[in-house]
């Protein structure tokens, strides 16, 4: 299941597969919800650099372990061993123009 948070990169590990820890803007600070964990699969190309502190929107996959999907490379059904999150995509929040208008 696709979804999509308002967030900021607070933490990051490199590796095989690169996880990026992000504090879901959207939560209250109580709420359970308040960091995410995302992995990104070695094969993903995504050309930016993501520093600690980007505020942007997360897009993210909702995988569960025993859910279907297609292998491109053999072109075979396989099915996920864990459950976890994908990352997908990150957008980053322009920041807002506060201008003063006098007339």
């Amino acid at each position: 299941m696709r979804n999509t948070i308002l967030a900021k990169l607070v933490a990051t590990q490199d590796g095989v597969y690169k996880n990026y820890v992000f504090q879901n803007l959207d939560q209250a600070d109580n709420s359970i919800f308040k960091y995410i964990t995302v992995t990104m699969c070695p094969n993903w190309q995504f050309n930016e650099d993501l520093k600690l502190g980007d505020i942007g929107f997360v897009e993210y996959d909702l995988v569960e372990a025993g859910e279907d999907y297609f292998e491109r490379d053999t072109g075979e059904i396989k099915q996920y061993s864990y459950s976890t999150n994908y990352f997908m995509n990150f957008i980053r929040k322009k920041e807002e123009i506060n201008q003063e208008y006098k007339f």
